[in-house]
């Protein structure tokens, strides 16, 4: 926390942090995945870039260059080596000393956290597949919110669409944009597969851009199989032969069904697999094609 090792129980803001209030903070997940190697941090630069660039969007002054962002997200993973984490927050927000709306004269306070998560939505669910339902909640539009960044503020979106699945009973759910088309999950990019081809929602669409979603579309060109990004409806995702949503968190997960539509055979298909095991390679240190994605700690 702002520079120096902190206990987990000792990681503490206090209650006027303006963060806590307004949502004035940005945030990033990323993955440290254990490999024939050692420890390895999947993408780290790409995701600090990311999150300097969120804090541009809220003029929030990181006071660290992306190097050292970097060099903290390592130091932290290294302090908990022998300690069982796969996943990292790092998180910038505006701290203490005023109590209105006007963040400009407040400081900015940076943390980075290594903690445990395992698989996102269930071992059942990677196995099998997850079922999600059509959100009422739909997506601010762009007009409405910076959606390219991971604001905190921007999750309550996020929050209160997954806890309306939770409580139909669904895995996880669907949020479609302003214009009714299909953005993404309350954490994930949406893929679809049709007729052999992949097609996932541009980035004008109203969704993140993802490093997940970068990562599979870079394999998928890699292995001959070109994505489309264009509109998608709700309806050609309950006729599409596969679908599957990715996601630091969510990595690569095959989709069972949505509005209680079941989406072609009912299990994880052939190029889902496929992404899913090259995915899982890649991450894992096992193909030396994608070995500058990773940085060993």
């Amino acid at each position: 926390m702002d520079g120096r090792l902190v206990d987990y129980d000792q990681a503490n803001v206090h209650i006027m942090t303006h963060c806590l209030h307004y949502g004035g903070g940005v945030f990033e997940g990323i993955r440290i995945y254990e490999t024939g190697k050692g420890r390895a941090i999947f993408r780290l630069r790409e995701h600090m870039a990311r999150f300097l660039a969120s804090a541009k969007v809220i003029s929030l002054k990181i006071p660290y260059s992306l190097d050292e962002l970097c060099q903290a997200v390592k130091d932290t993973a290294k302090a908990n080596a022998g300690v069982q984490v796969d996943y990292i927050r790092p998180l910038a927000y505006y701290g203490t000393g005023t109590y209105g709306l006007n963040p400009a004269k407040l400081p900015t306070n940076v943390a980075i956290a290594v903690v445990y998560m395992g698989v996102y939505l269930g071992e059942e669910q990677m196995q099998k597949g997850a079922r999600l339902i059509t959100s009422s909640w739909e997506k601010p539009s762009n007009r409405a919110a910076a959606l390219n960044a991971k604001i905190c503020g921007n999750y309550i979106n996020s929050v209160v669409a997954r806890l309306e699945a939770m409580n139909k009973g669904a895995d996880e759910a669907l949020m479609l944009n302003s214009e009714g088309n299909v953005a993404e999950g309350t954490g994930e990019n949406i893929f679809m597969v049709r007729g052999g081809k992949l097609f996932t929602p541009p980035l004008s669409s109203g969704i993140l851009e993802g490093i997940t979603r970068d990562s599979i579309m870079q394999i998928a060109m890699d292995t001959d199989m070109p994505v489309t990004e264009r509109e998608i409806t709700r309806s050609e995702l309950y006729v599409a032969d596969e679908v599957f949503m990715t996601g630091t968190a969510a990595e690569v997960q095959a989709i069972h069904s949505i509005d209680s539509q079941v989406i072609g055979a009912g299990r994880p298909g052939p190029v889902t697999l496929k992404l899913q095991k090259a995915f899982r390679e890649a991450a894992r240190g096992q193909n030396q094609h994608y070995m500058h994605w990773l940085d060993f700690v």
